[in-house]
């Protein structure tokens, strides 16, 4: 019965709809002329009257069927004459609205309303008519005094029969939609669509970045830099440039970013220090593009200059991303020793790591050793802005650089000239560029899971880190709030646009929604479409217990996303050759190397990279099911990493674990395998 009841209405309103309606009046003789259908039950047309006829002044009546058997109003429709009308009729209500236009020779404007009006606490919900200025768009100024739960809705014909709220608070218009909220204070203008349904509120009396800001932290010009920051907590937001204070103040939200305040400083100030003060505490720049050592300053950057003189080489060729063999390296420790036949300014340098010609005992080393092994890509670890070993005059500080400060600069330590902030960026460059030369890509080990410490971001906003630590290092970085999620992505596609990097190996990337690893890498292969991008990471997070698990990287779930070209390591095709890293034993089926009735199945299957037996990416697997990959691209298959025991550490730990002679002198392997 009640579907009978539903289709009967639908037809109801169809008929409605459809119906002719005749416009009747001293324009054109009081002949029947159809009105133009808009929706619903709104139709219109644009009459342009003159004196009137020898029955009264300039008049008209709405005709429902041509025929004048039922027309409205009761009593003719007065107008001024010598005016052009665009006239709506509600065919429900019978009500009639008009609206003067120039003409009706193509100079009116269109519209899909025939009128629109403000009301809200602004004007004590009252009826504040809205002006027609352009074919569809209705504009009106209101004066908002951010009191609290501010809102405002629009009604059509002053009187709620047809209102607009916004359900989604996305800019878009639903009729009978739900009170539009706004904290903004001051003069305001309102701009409705009533094609699109679109709306948006500009502040008046602006001067600068009136409508939003299209990126964040320091964008530089010669005559004038932009600084903005997100702030979701606290409106009292500073910028100290050069030792001057600045207030920073909340812009439109634009560009898919909210919350943001903003500052445009005039004048030149390319390399000169500044830091965000964000309530009363002092904050670097999360988008900070160069930094100062040991101190809360970032550096205003000019990229322009730094490229490569005469551009940037042609970057090796990648047929398929199956093809990579990715060798990890640490920039200290691949030329720090004099064995390494790197000059002496340069060990442990960025230009350290491609200086050719090197030799020890008549042996290729450093980037030369790298052509003979026949690697695809380096895989740098972390080589940004890291918080350890701070005394740049201590060579011997060693740390492996998972402490991150500013996630897009160049770390200091690497540098031959840090202070030198121009040549800092040259000289990473110039790395990336000489690997390329060599036929060598470049990855790069970024530590977006979390921070040195959260004194970081904390200051800005909580909401930067999850409430729980997934890292294990005393805080995790939340990608789950928008903001911090498209932090990360800008600053991968930065590495990208401005270093020319070829790809990403994320630490613990396992803290991450997969849909969220999958928007960035989209995101960057959609923008770089010619780079063949390489993007991967470990599928774990720190040893935490995580009550979203089933939604973040994970073997089992990796295969979701295989579309993003995203990949993992492949742990249990490690485990199956040399066991756990943690210790020399070994568990059942593990120590294939160590010919410890090792489970083959797992190197079989691994050796096929990983794929799953069905076909089916939304299939639900264990979450550490060896067979996790939707192509072959997204397993990563290795023995060795930087973390725990190498396979020469296993395989002596092993030996004398269970009482087997060495057998191999220590030197016989350290050329090939990785150290501890």
């Amino acid at each position: 019965m009640k579907r009978k009841l539903m289709i009967s209405a639908l037809l109801v309103c169809s008929a409605n709809a459809s119906a002719d309606w005749y416009f009747r009046g001293t324009p054109n003789d009081w002949s029947a002329e159809a009105l133009d259908f808009v929706g619903g039950s709104q139709y219109k047309t644009c009459q342009s009257f003159a004196s009137g006829d020898a029955g009264g002044g300039p008049r008209f009546k709405i005709d429902r069927f041509g025929d004048w058997q039922q027309a409205y109003p009761t009593s003719d429709y007065a107008v001024t004459g010598n005016k052009s009308y665009e006239i709506f009729f509600d065919s429900d209500s019978q009500s009639i609205q008009i609206s003067e236009v120039a003409s009706c020779d193509g100079g009116g404007m269109a519209s899909n309303f025939p009128s629109l009006y403000f009301r809200g606490t602004a004007n004590g919900w009252g009826t504040s008519a809205m002006a027609l200025v352009a074919d569809n768009t209705w504009q009106i100024e209101v004066n908002f005094d951010g009191q609290t739960n501010q809102r405002f809705k629009l009604d059509v014909q002053g009187d709620w029969s047809q209102n607009y709220g916004d359900d989604n608070s996305d800019g878009t218009l639903e009729q009978t939609g739900a009170d539009i909220y706004t904290p903004v204070s001051g003069d305001h203008l309102l701009t409705v669509d009533d094609a699109s349904l679109g709306y948006s509120l500009e502040p008046l009396g602006c001067t600068q970045n009136c409508g939003g800001v299209q990126s964040l932290g320091a964008v530089y010009s010669v005559n004038e830099t932009t600084f903005s920051l997100w702030s979701p907590d606290h409106s009292e937001v500073q910028l100290v440039l050069d030792g001057q204070s600045h207030a920073l103040n909340k812009v439109p939200n634009s560009n898919g970013m909210t919350d943001i305040y903003s500052v445009t400083v005039p004048g030149d100030w390319k390399l000169k220090p500044y830091y965000f003060v964000v309530n009363g505490v002092v904050v670097r720049d999360p988008y900070g593009k160069m930094a100062e050592p040991n101190s809360d300053n970032n550096i205003v950057m000019d990229p322009d200059g730094t490229d490569p003189p005469g551009g940037w080489s042609a970057r090796p060729a990648l047929a398929e991303r199956e093809d990579a063999v990715i060798y990890e390296v640490h920039v200290r420790d691949f030329t720090i020793a004099p064995e390494s036949g790197v000059s002496a300014n340069k060990r442990g340098k960025f230009l350290g790591m491609v200086e050719g010609g090197t030799r020890f005992n008549g042996v290729a080393t450093g980037i030369d050793h790298l052509k003979e092994l026949g690697v695809t890509h380096v895989q740098l670890m972390p080589a940004y802005d890291f918080g350890s070993c701070p005394d740049l005059a201590d060579s011997s500080c060693y740390n492996w650089g998972y402490d991150p400060r500013n996630y897009s600069v160049p770390e200091e330590r690497y540098s031959q000239t840090p202070y030198d902030y121009e040549n800092r960026v040259r000289e990473f460059k110039q790395m990336v560029d000489e690997f390329h030369q060599a036929g060598i890509r470049v990855i790069m080990d970024v530590v977006y899971n979390h921070t040195y410490s959260k004194e970081m971001f904390e200051p800005i906003s909580t909401s930067y880190y999850t409430p729980t630590d997934l890292s294990g290092t005393g805080n995790s970085i939340d990608a789950n709030v928008p903001m911090v999620s498209r932090m990360i992505r800008d600053s991968l596609e930065y590495w990208v646009d401005e270093y020319n990097i070829d790809g990403f190996r994320f630490d613990l990337i396992g803290i991450f929604d997969y849909d969220e690893v999958e928007d960035w890498a989209s995101h960057l292969n959609d923008k770089f479409p010619d780079r063949n991008l390489l993007i991967y990471g470990e599928p774990w997070n720190g040893y935490a217990s995580d009550p979203r698990e089933s939604e973040r990287v994970r073997l089992g779930t990796i295969g979701r996303i295989h579309q993003s070209r995203v990949g993992v390591f492949n742990p249990k095709f490690r485990e199956a050759i040399k066991g756990q890293n943690d210790n020399g034993g070994c568990n059942s089926g593990d120590c294939f190397a160590m010919n410890n009735s090792p489970d083959t199945w797992r190197i079989e299957v691994g050796s096929r990279a990983g794929i799953r037996f069905a076909n089916d990416k939304d299939a639900v697997i264990d979450t550490w099911d060896p067979m996790f990959a939707m192509d072959p691209e997204q397993s990563i298959n290795y023995v060795s990493a930087h973390d725990n025991l190498s396979l020469r550490d296993k395989l002596l730990q092993w030996a004398d674990l269970n009482g087997v002679d060495r057998g191999i002198p220590t030197c016989a392997v350290c050329r090939c395998l990785p150290t501890a």
